[in-house]
């Protein structure tokens, strides 16, 4: 939980702190409040929304309702200018599902950064990456709440991609709408575990405390200083199923192409400590059964000293799921705190839409500048 706090903290400051290089003679913050309505899915990737619960039916719409602060300034900063304007700031959100009495309405907050794809006169097409914690949850008991195999505990992380548009109805007020896919779990922590995959379209609507800042005639960014980094990564969390450990190390490759991004090639070496259990759950004696052996293709996007990345890989070694059959995916986030170091946290997943666990993780990097 710390280290998610200290991440959230990390992400708005770090914003906060390019600010210091203002280049532009206006220098507002362009301030924005913003309001949103979804209305959506819930990804039937456990028995419990399938229908395994005390109304026996199965769970399958979700909406919200959600506040964001946001500033959205006109690149005073070398971030800034390379994503030609990007957003952040933080957002609170209240969410209803079919069955709230074993499920609760939970309540988000959480972090917020909105990256430009594209701009026309009057249309902007985004993406926007959250990230947070949730709680209000009517969570598993053995006894009140026995089939909620979803969430073990009163709080959760949060993970939100989205795509999603605006149109300027005024100088002043913004018209979205987009898709968003949310992933919420606690984990591993506290079990049972499974989480929800939610995906979501919703509406937004949007009002600035000054005018549009001319985004036509953005000041170009130029080429900043790019490096090929050897990236060592010390990773740990628990598995949705048990309450077994899982650490590892990751070494990755990667090859900056851009000003925003970079490409990795590695491996992950992982020491599953319940991967050898018995079907009742009892221990055997560890072994090499429980290394497990990943060659991954990692993609990266560069914010300043903040990385988002997602990663595709395919276990070349495993007692499950064998060898060289089954892929599994990574999506997170790490941030820069101290020169080549790093401390970040991802979701591992398999199938694109069954999460196994959060990766917590500490990160050095060798960098060869270009």
């Amino acid at each position: 939980m710390k280290i998610i706090l200290l991440l959230t903290v990390l992400f708005l400051s770090i914003t906060a702190y390019s600010q210091d290089k203002i280049i532009e003679p206006d220098n507002k913050q362009n301030f924005i409040i913003s309001g949103l309505y979804g209305n959506g899915k819930v990804i039937p990737s456990n028995n419990f929304v399938r229908g395994d619960n005390l109304q026996g039916k199965p769970i399958e719409n979700f909406q919200f309702f959600a506040l964001k602060a946001l500033w959205h300034n006109p690149n005073y900063s070398d971030w800034q200018k390379v994503y030609k304007g990007p957003y952040y700031g933080f957002g609170l959100a209240i969410g209803k599902f079919d069955n709230p009495k074993e499920i609760g309405y939970p309540i988000s907050y959480y972090s917020i950064l909105g990256i430009p794809i594209k701009r026309w006169n009057k249309l902007e097409i985004y993406t926007e990456f959250q990230f947070g914690m949730e709680s209000n949850w009517d969570y598993y008991d053995p006894i009140s709440n026995p089939k909620n195999n979803v969430i073990g505990g009163s709080t959760t992380f949060r993970l939100d991609i989205a795509l999603k548009m605006f149109y300027s109805l005024s100088p002043k007020l913004d018209l979205g709408a987009g898709l968003n896919f949310i992933h919420s779990s606690n984990g591993g922590f506290k079990q049972p575990n499974k989480g929800f995959n939610l995906y979501t379209p919703f509406a937004e609507l949007r009002y600035r405390f000054n005018n549009r800042p001319d985004y036509k005639n953005l000041p170009k960014a130029g080429r900043v200083a790019r490096s090929d980094d050897l990236y060592f990564m010390m990773g740990f969390g628990d598995p949705q199923k048990n309450y077994f450990a899982i650490g590892g190390l990751s070494a990755i490759y990667f090859n900056q192409l851009s000003n925003v991004s970079k490409i990795g090639l590695g491996t992950d070496l992982n020491y599953w400590d319940g991967l050898n259990n018995n079907s009742d759950e009892t221990t055997e004696t560890r072994n090499i059964d429980n290394l497990t052996i990943g060659l991954i293709l990692q993609p990266e996007v560069i914010v300043n000293r903040l990385t988002l990345l997602g990663g595709i890989g395919i276990y070349a070694r495993h007692l499950d799921y064998g060898n060289f059959i089954k892929a599994y995916q990574r999506l997170g986030v790490r941030c820069e705190i101290y020169k080549n170091c790093s401390i970040g946290v991802n979701v591992r997943g398999v199938d694109f839409i069954r999460a196994e666990f959060f990766e917590f993780n500490l990160g050095y990097s060798i960098r060869w500048m270009k």
